[in-house]
C-alpha cells in the first residue's frame, strides 16, 4: 500500500556471496576460494594413483610422489637395474649402467661356402679359405675292388693285390703254383707240349699273355675309370697312372 493504494513493486534481490556451489570444476581439479572467489585449481599430486614396483613404495618428495625402495640401503647402481633393448647389452660406464650396441663379430655373420669369417678393421668379413698344402696320402684315394692303396714315390697309388693261387681254378690234371710271383696252372703229369694260355686261368682284371714263352696273367693298364676320387678332386693320368688332383 502506498498513499492508501496497492502497488506492485520489485522484490529486493538479496546480495549472496559467491561460493564453490556455483562452480563445476573439470577432472583432476577442485574448487578453492581464493580472495573471496571460487577457483578451479589442479589437485595437489599425491600417492593415491601411483603404483610402485615390488620392494618399493610411494613417498612425497619435493611435492611429487616418487617410488623409493622400502628398505633404505645405499646400493650402487648396476646392470640389474637396467633392461636393455635388442642388439644391446648393459655395460658399466663411469659407475653407471648403460645400454650399448654389440660390436659386430663373426658370430653374427654366416659366410658362404669356401669362405670363413675373419675380423678386419673391427668388422667381420668373409674371406676365401686358402687351400692348405697337405701331403697326399692314401686317405685321398678310393681304390677299386681287388686293389689297395700304397705310397709310391710320395704319392698314393692303387695297386692290385698280390696275386695268389687262392682264386685260381685250374683245369683237370693241372695244379696252381706261384712262379715268378704269378700263379700258374701246371700239369701234374709232365708232358712235352709247350705251355700256353689255355693252361692258365687268370683272375679278375687280368688277362693271359705269353711272355718269354710262358703264359702270364697281366693286369689291365689302370685308367681313370678304375679310380673314384674324393670331393673337390678329379682324376688325371700322370706317368701312366691315374691320380686324383685338386681342382684349381
Amino acid at each position: 500500500m502506498s498513499d492508501g493504494h496497492p502497488r506492485c513493486v520489485h522484490l529486493k534481490m538479496s546480495i549472496k556471496s559467491p561460493s564453490c556451489a556455483d562452480l563445476h570444476c573439470p577432472k583432476d581439479t577442485s574448487c578453492r576460494m581464493i580472495n573471496g572467489h571460487p577457483r578451479c585449481v589442479h589437485l595437489k599430486p599425491s600417492c593415491d594413483n601411483i603404483r610402485c614396483q615390488k620392494d618399493t613404495s610411494c613417498q612425497m618428495t619435493d611435492g611429487w610422489p616418487r617410488c623409493v625402495h622400502t628398505k633404505v640401503s645405499i646400493k650402487s647402481p648396476s646392470c640389474a637395474d637396467l633392461h636393455c633393448p635388442k642388439d644391446t647389452s648393459c655395460q658399466m660406464i663411469d659407475g653407471w649402467p648403460r645400454c650399448v650396441h654389440h660390436p659386430p663379430s663373426c658370430q653374427d655373420v654366416q659366410c658362404p661356402k669356401h669362405t670363413s669369417c675373419r675380423m678386419s678393421g673391427g668388422q667381420p668379413r668373409c674371406v676365401h679359405t686358402k687351400m692348405s698344402i697337405k701331403s697326399p696320402s692314401c686317405a685321398d684315394l678310393h681304390c677299386p675292388k681287388d686293389t689297395s692303396c700304397q705310397m709310391t714315390d710320395g704319392h698314393p697309388r692303387c695297386v692290385h693285390n698280390r696275386p695268389s693261387c687262392d682264386n685260381i681254378r685250374c683245369q683237370k690234371d693241372t695244379t696252381c703254383q706261384v712262379i715268378d710271383g704269378w700263379p700258374r696252372c701246371v700239369h701234374t703229369k709232365m708232358s712235352p707240349r709247350p705251355p700256353s694260355c689255355s693252361d692258365l686261368q687268370c683272375p679278375k682284371d687280368t688277362s693271359c699273355r705269353m711272355i718269354n714263352g710262358w703264359p702270364r696273367c697281366v693286369h689291365h693298364l689302370p685308367t681313370c675309370q678304375d679310380l673314384q676320387c674324393p670331393k673337390d678332386t678329379s682324376c688325371r693320368m700322370s706317368g701312366g697312372q691315374p691320380r686324383c688332383v685338386h681342382l684349381k
